[in-house]
């Protein structure tokens, strides 16, 4: 037949009649994975997490069964799992599912699943400590910071200061890493309203560190090495500055911390985003957003002769 899995309708399709299907069944040709769903291998829980999967597009498994394919947790049946809003939440016997709007996401083993920290902060049943330990041991290596300040701001208004907890003070990544710092406080700062925070998002072209798109509030966080006139490439110091104004004309408000304001005055820089950010909610500026593009509104590097004359 040369498919993993078919639903009923694909093997009659085929020209299966009933009597067919069930013969196959009985000689172990195929297997029931749920109702309605058949595959070729014998139904362990991967092999049936990977049916339900392939059946609802869309899907992500969560709960104790994203701890599961984590190996966090034993499996439990009925699977947990969220499909897209708009989309039917009827799972039958192997699926409880829920509803939701966006769902962060990666592969385990192949099925769609929620990224380690999200399923830390779910998998309540499982003690702290161990859970602290699998988050060590999934952000480590050199990227582990940067995967886990986009994983921190993805989370659900309502889930990010528990996460916030569940990684303060963990030794992630290779080294400390200053935007994972700032991330993780202006994460708690914003519990309880009702904003996404994204990490490295693009705004006019440019990269941004840390984005609030609802109150259209952008943040940069400034390394000394990598940022001062004194010590910044020509043509970076060039980009960061028309970057600012690219952002502003546009009608983002532009914050910048230095990393001195983040190793000595956290507390401070995250107070200062929750007002700023509640200010832009309560008061959407009133002045017209431009539609008029200057040609210095694009990405620097496209325009500026000095700039690409650095740059070869």
């Amino acid at each position: 037949m040369g498919k993993k899995f078919w639903r009923t309708r694909e093997l009659v399709a085929l020209g299966k009649t009933t009597d067919e299907i069930a013969g196959a069944l009985r000689r172990g040709e195929i297997h029931k994975m749920a109702y309605g769903l058949y595959g070729t291998e014998e139904p362990t829980d991967m092999v049936r997490l990977a049916a339900l999967a392939w059946a609802r597009p869309g899907l992500v498994y969560t709960g104790s069964t994203a701890g599961f394919l984590h190996g966090l947790s034993p499996m439990t049946w009925p699977a947990e799992a969220s499909v897209p809003r708009g989309t039917s939440s009827k799972g039958g016997r192997y699926l409880r599912l829920s509803t939701a709007r966006r769902q962060h996401s990666i592969l385990v083993d192949g099925l769609p699943t929620l990224t380690p920290l999200a399923t830390a902060v779910a998998c309540d049943e499982v003690a702290v400590r161990e859970r602290r330990t699998f988050l060590q041991r999934s952000y480590s290596g050199v990227k582990g910071n940067e995967r886990l300040a986009a994983d921190l701001a993805a989370l659900a208004p309502s889930r990010r200061a528990r996460a916030a907890d569940l990684t303060g003070g963990l030794i992630t990544g290779t080294a400390s890493n200053l935007e994972l710092r700032a991330v993780r406080a202006i994460v708690a700062a914003l519990d309880g309203l009702d904003v996404s925070v994204e990490v490295n998002m693009s705004i006019r072209g440019y990269y941004f560190d840390v984005v609030i798109p609802e109150a259209r509030v952008c943040i940069e966080i400034d390394s000394w090495l990598y940022h001062s006139a004194d010590t910044a490439r020509h043509e970076d110091f060039v980009k960061d500055r028309w970057k600012g104004n690219a952002a502003v004309r546009w009608g983002w408000t532009l914050l910048h911390y230095p990393d001195a304001s983040i190793h000595h005055a956290l507390d401070e820089v995250a107070a200062e985003v929750r007002d700023t950010v509640e200010h832009n909610l309560a008061h959407p500026r009133g002045r017209t957003l431009r539609t008029r593009e200057l040609p210095t509104d694009r990405q620097v590097w496209l325009w500026h002769r000095g700039v690409q004359a650095w740059c070869g």
